[in-house]
This record gives structure tokens, C-alpha cells and sequence, in this order.
């Protein structure tokens, strides 16, 4: 497991510039807040207004709705993508093109062929670009990646997912926007499922096929200036079954349409043992034991440190890989390959849910077996 570099106080800070004004632009801008390795210098927001307000507010010198005079800024070392998904090719490429490392947010793009164009050019530029899988550095989720390597539960055979959420319950809530837009990348699979994707490969290794579904259980979503309701084409349920290369099966099953919010539950089984989570603890027992036992999970913020969003702290810690990818020209995980290949299985399972059918993610042409596809 790659570990966050430590701050050499002699060096330069690295000038970063933000394109996104919304929750994960604020989530990147507390993070690098917190990491003294980094200066954040300009902001892009799509509205001038907006853009000035939260610059000032935030004491950023630059800003701009322009995100191609962001890529172009001299004083820019390093941008942050985190615009609704389906500008994240345009803007990365641009960010690209003028020499400047990237951190992308996920899901990386509105489709595969988007994703392998940036990572082409990202590779032919030779700059550090990563993908914002923050989740990988929650605390649990490092300990059970800890875990597994020291193979607590041998080979693994079997996960878990299921998550009970009431986030977009209500159709007068959260308004009509890029999240309710197909063709935007918009629903819950890009925006929840590449993190819970991304974390199930970190753990368990590559995915050969998948097969899943996708559902839209509230059609209609109040539209932002209250004029009326707008439909909504992207998912807002969706169910996933994975086959690992090593054999092992997966299942991920997500709602946000839930009438009261649940809990996020994961196990994982194996020759060994089990791994379980439930209500943010994490509980295992192996072979022999005769009840479940918790594992501390300590809270690994800097002292003195509060954060306004869980993911603040995450992101911190994926900000230093990044920082030393940058600084050593090392590859830093997670890469625009590893968001490649979850776009990939994003795809596959939309496809599957088309066509009623397992979709082969292994990239071979064909996949032997009673699972072909």
C-alpha cells in the first residue's frame, strides 16, 4: 500500500488551481488547507459572481470562469478537475496540454473511450495525474486492505455491499441537475459506485466480468429555479454481481431512494475468516473463533485537526501521494489507469443491464468458461 509522503519544509509549495466551485471543489480546498506542501492560487467556477465570492471568502488571489485561462495561468503548477463529470475530459485535457499535473475527480469521464484519451495523453505528457478514489484512505478501509494483505481470511471467496441511502428520497429535495442526467454521466453508479468499485479492486484485484442493473425509482426531480419538475434518465438504484480474477464473487447493491437512511454494510469471506462492517466498525473472526471480535480503527487526523466532511481527511492523505508523485516523478495511486479501469466496469454494467447479459472486463477478446460473454 502506497503511503503518504512527509512534507520537506524546504520546498517550494506547489501552486494549484481548482476547477469546480461546488461540494468536492470545497472538500479538495479544505483538504489542501490542511497540507502545507500545497497553496491553492486560482479558482473556476462556472458564474464570474460566484467564482469572485468564494475567492474572496476563501482567500484565493485568482479566479475566473474560464477553466482553459486556469490551465493556462503560469502561476498554476497543478489543477484539480472537480466539475460535473461529463466536463472532465475537456478540462483535463486542456489542464494537460499546458503541462500541468492533474487530480481528476471520478467518475473519470462520461465513458471508456473519454477515460483512454486522457490517460493517453497524461502518459505522453508525463505529469503526475491521479483519480480522486479518497476513499481508499478512510481509515476502516486501509485497515481491512491491511488486513487482507496479511491474509486474514486466506483466499478470499466471497463480498459484500449494500447500501441503504434516502439522499434523493424526496423529488423536492435535491434539484434537477447533472446527477438526474444520463448523458452527463449523472446517477448513482458513476457518483457512489466507481468509490465502491475502486475499493472492492484495491482489495481483491482485478474484475473479469460483470453483470448488473440499473434503476430510476424517482422519475421526477424539482427543477432549481422551482418552475416546475424535470425527468430523470440516470440511475438512482443499481445492483452489480463482479467476478474477480482470482475466482471470488462480488455483489453491490445501492439505493438512494430509500424512505429512511440506512447503513453502508460490507463482508468479505474467505477460507479463513470473515470481515464485516457495521455502523462504521469493523468486525472479523476466523476459523475456531467462537463470536466476532472488533479491530480498532483509529482516527488518523492530525492533532487539533476538525474537518466540516468526512472526506476532507481522506482526500488530505491522497493530496500527499499526489505531492510526492509530483515531486519524485514517481506514479502515484490512484492513477488514471486505476480510473480507466473502473470506468470500464461502469460501462460494462450499463451495457450488461441493456443487453441482459455478464459483460467481460478482463481485456481478452474472449473469456472461457461457463461464464462466457
Amino acid at each position: 500500500m502506497v503511503e503518504p509522503v512527509g512534507h520537506d519544509e524546504s520546498a517550494a509549495p506547489i501552486r494549484v488551481g481548482i476547477i469546480g466551485a461546488g461540494l468536492s471543489g470545497a472538500i479538495h480546498l479544505a483538504a489542501l488547507r490542511s497540507a502545507p506542501g500545497f497553496e491553492a492560487v486560482a479558482l473556476c467556477a462556472r458564474r464570474p459572481e460566484r467564482a469572485a465570492a468564494i475567492a474572496l471568502e476563501t482567500r484565493i488571489p485568482s479566479h475566473t470562469s474560464d477553466f482553459r485561462a486556469l490551465c493556462k495561468d503560469p502561476d498554476v503548477d497543478a489543477v484539480i478537475v472537480a466539475a460535473p463529470p461529463h466536463l472532465h475530459h475537456q478540462m483535463a485535457i486542456a489542464a494537460l496540454e499546458e503541462g500541468k499535473h492533474v487530480l481528476c475527480e471520478k467518475p473519470m469521464a462520461r465513458n471508456v473511450a473519454e477515460a483512454r484519451d486522457m490517460q493517453r495523453i497524461a502518459e505522453r505528457v508525463g505529469v503526475a495525474a491521479m483519480i480522486n478514489f479518497q476513499q481508499r484512505f478512510l481509515p476502516i478501509r486501509e485497515k481491512i486492505r491491511r488486513l487482507l494483505e496479511d491474509r486474514y481470511l486466506g483466499e478470499i471467496h466471497a463480498v459484500s455491499m449494500t447500501v441503504h441511502r434516502a439522499s434523493l428520497n424526496d423529488p423536492n429535495d435535491r434539484p434537477w441537475g447533472w446527477l438526474s442526467e444520463a448523458d452527463k454521466a449523472g446517477g448513482m453508479l458513476g457518483a457512489s459506485g466507481a468509490h465502491y468499485l475502486d475499493t472492492l479492486r484495491w482489495w481483491i484485484g482485478d474484475i473479469r466480468s460483470v453483470a448488473g442493473a440499473l434503476s430510476t425509482r424517482v422519475p421526477m426531480r424539482r427543477l432549481p429555479d422551482g418552475s416546475g419538475m424535470g425527468k430523470v434518465d440516470a440511475d438512482d438504484n443499481f445492483a452489480v454481481i463482479l467476478r474477480f480474477a482470482n475466482g471470488a464473487l462480488g455483489t453491490i447493491h445501492v439505493t438512494a431512494t430509500a424512505g429512511f437512511d440506512g447503513d453502508e454494510e460490507i463482508t468479505i469471506s474467505g477460507e479463513r475468516g470473515i470481515l464485516m462492517t457495521r455502523g462504521g466498525v469493523l468486525l472479523g473472526a476466523r476459523t475456531g473463533d467462537h463470536d466476532l471480535h472488533e479491530f480498532p480503527v483509529a482516527d488518523e487526523r492530525e492533532p487539533g485537526q476538525a474537518y466540516s466532511h468526512y472526506l476532507v481527511a481522506p482526500t488530505a492523505k491522497l493530496h500527499r501521494v499526489w505531492e510526492r508523485s509530483i515531486r519524485t516523478g514517481e506514479p502515484g495511486e490512484p492513477s488514471f489507469a486505476d480510473g480507466v479501469k473502473i470506468q470500464e466496469v461502469i460501462d460494462a454494467v450499463a451495457r450488461s443491464g441493456q443487453q441482459g447479459r455478464w459483460i467481460d472486463t478482463s481485456g481478452q477478446r474472449w473469456q472461457l468458461g461457463a461464464h462466457a460473454v
